[in-house]
């Protein structure tokens, strides 16, 4: 069993999730707020900036949904992705939010 720690819509939530099942699929079984659409990898709607930890990235997976380039800056899909230790990962959206609020603060 590992660890995830999850900031999505300005809160952090933290949850329990075993190696086989993916970081979404547990987040949802404990209605846990994460943006999903087709839960296969194809729309990047559960796109996630892995913060700290070790995954594995299933590489069947749209690349519009999922870059080989953003794949190599840390982010995954949380549908599509396997927690080999405790994760500490943010949605797309608030990870967003996050550069532009550290953006607007230099300013």
């Amino acid at each position: 069993m590992v660890k995830v720690t999850l900031k999505a819509r300005g809160q952090q939530f933290e949850y329990s999730c075993t190696p086989d099942v993916t970081p979404l699929r547990a987040a949802r079984d404990q209605f846990i707020p994460i943006p999903t659409g087709c839960i296969r990898g194809g729309c990047g709607m559960c796109k996630v900036k892995v913060l700290d930890g070790e995954y594995e990235q299933d590489m069947i997976r749209s690349h519009d949904a999922l870059s080989d380039e953003e794949l190599a800056k840390g982010f995954a899909l949380a549908c599509c992705m396997k927690a080999k230790g405790d994760l500490d990962i943010i949605t797309l959206e608030d990870y967003e939010k996050v550069q532009q609020e550290d953006i607007s603060g230099r300013n």
